[in-house]
């Protein structure tokens, strides 16, 4: 029985999937952070309101985070003195 060398690889080739392009991120809802950020919207909230990641902009009902944003606003934090806004932690140091 006579296999095709070319018939042969075109078939491999053709069951290769190459895997999507990534999907870059402009604005992120809450819900996407969160998960991006592996942590619950409520600390999303919470780490906006104490400006550890910028505020969202907002356009029509919608509530946004510009990831290229957080992202340099996380990486600007890298090396810097931890912000210790939690009372219950300063007290534990004995601060």
């Amino acid at each position: 029985m006579g296999h095709n060398r070319r018939t042969d690889h075109a078939l491999a080739a053709s069951a290769v999937q190459t895997p999507p392009a990534p999907r870059l991120l402009g604005y992120v809802s809450v819900s996407t952070l969160a998960q991006l950020l592996d942590v619950s919207e409520t600390t999303v909230w919470d780490l906006t309101r104490k400006g550890h990641i910028p505020k969202p902009v907002r356009y029509g009902g919608s509530t946004r985070w510009r990831w290229s944003d957080v992202e340099a606003h996380i990486e600007g934090r890298q090396g810097a003195p931890a912000v210790d806004d939690d009372p219950i932690l300063r007290a534990s140091r004995g601060s």
